[in-house]
């Protein structure tokens, strides 16, 4: 691994913004500590926290500075790290996350290769509160560069703690939004992306920590935030989408798509679901087709942690209520172009129907699913992943059955 040496001082500042975080802030900067990479700072910034914050910081001693402020929130507690940061870099890590050792020496390592960047990203595995390890792994497949922007309008892909970005151009882009109480990492990554590189590894680098005091279980405050995110960067939603920008349609079809999704994974509420996704359709009608909102779409209210594997999923449940959504979005959808969107739609459903079959062991359900996908979208009758799929849904069943046959073979010798 590459080890870049800045004289002067620190390569890498470390930011680990914290309020009444002191259960999980202990392990986050002992996962600081011990990477492979050295010529790095911590700063720990106390949001006026109320609880043993400051005397958990106090255990690491001179491995770390502390900084305490009151109470402003999250954006103003990243900022205050940034302005008493000495690296180069800046590297986000949230109180209750961690990063296995090799994190930062990738990050040094991307950064040499692509000098023209401004960010860095990579992948997170989710764990449980207690800090156990689950098999659901966030962050986006890397994405082309010239497209970032795009895929930022439509969902923020980014876990804050798998960033590392050049202080130089948070610092020019203006920093978080300290009026943003959430949302506000999104918010920078529209204003850093049209004007810099984003690079990303695919590596799962970061532990990312699911529990119910995190502000992302706020489901009313993070609607808001979102909603502020996107009129801040193109006025209110007048309701004439037809007069809006590509980009302006594509960000506010994205605000309604992730209320959404979200209205689903966080209270498995399928009416406010389909409000928000009828609005979504009318912004943006691409959203029919968009695989990836259906394949999440597909897995329902299972857990964060949990998606895209066969625990806490009912399968069929959510394809009922997907249907029952849908039905309810194209009844009262009545423009001359509904029923092109809607055999759409359908197709694209049973798309992500049939892939999260796939991924979860239930091959009859994938050939149902994708079968019924290609009939009402019959393009993907030349989609080589879909057919691939589908052939392999039929050879699956038998393949099963012969691997049992050697298990009970080999057990009786």
């Amino acid at each position: 691994m590459a080890q870049y040496t800045n004289l002067s001082g620190p390569t890498v500042s470390v930011i680990i913004p914290a309020y009444n975080q002191g259960r999980y802030l202990g392990g986050a900067i002992e996962s600081a500590l011990s990477q492979t990479y050295r010529n790095y700072e911590i700063l720990v910034i106390d949001d006026g926290s109320t609880d043993d914050t400051c005397a958990v910081a106090d255990q690491f001693g001179g491995r770390l500075r502390y900084i305490r402020q009151d109470n402003q929130g999250l954006a103003a507690a990243r900022n205050t790290g940034i302005c008493n940061a000495a690296g180069q870099y800046i590297a986000l890590l949230d109180s209750d996350d961690e990063w296995l050792p090799t994190y930062l020496d990738t990050m040094i390592d991307l950064a040499g290769v692509s000098p023209e960047a401004a960010v860095f990203y990579c992948r997170a595995r989710c764990m449980d509160a207690n800090g156990i390890e689950l098999r659901q792994v966030l962050g986006s497949p890397i994405e082309p560069r010239q497209s970032i922007y795009q895929t930022l309008l439509r969902y923020d892909f980014l876990i804050p703690s798998t960033v590392f970005m050049l202080r130089s151009a948070a610092i020019e882009a203006g920093l978080f939004d300290p009026f943003l109480r959430s949302c506000e990492d999104w918010d920078l990554w529209l204003r850093l992306s049209p004007r810099h590189n984003f690079v990303g590894s695919r590596e799962c680098l970061v532990r990312y920590r699911v529990h119910g005091n995190s502000l992302s279980a706020d489901l009313h405050n993070m609607h808001g935030a979102a909603q502020m995110v996107i009129r801040k960067h193109f006025g209110d939603d007048d309701e004439q989408p037809q007069h809006w920008s590509m980009d302006k349609r594509r960000a506010y079809g994205g605000l309604y798509r992730y209320q959404a999704l979200s209205a689903v994974l966080r209270k498995n509420d399928w009416n406010a679901c389909t409000q928000h996704l009828l609005r979504a359709f009318e912004v943006d009608p691409t959203l029919t087709r968009d695989q990836d909102l259906f394949f999440d779409l597909a897995m329902g209210p299972q857990p964060l942690g949990y998606r895209l594997t066969e625990l806490q999923l009912d399968l069929a449940a959510n394809a009922a209520e997907l249907f029952r959504t849908l039905r309810g979005v194209f009844e009262t959808m009545t423009t001359p172009a509904s029923n092109h969107l809607r055999r759409a739609a359908y197709g694209t459903a049973y798309l992500g129907l049939g892939l999260v079959a796939y991924n979860t062991g239930q091959p009859a359900l994938c050939r149902r699913y994708l079968l019924r996908a290609v009939r009402y979208r019959p393009e993907l009758s030349h989609n080589q992943l879909v057919m691939g799929d589908i052939l392999k849904s039929f050879v699956a069943p038998r393949l099963m059955s012969r691997l049992k046959a050697n298990k009970r073979s080999f057990g009786q010798l």
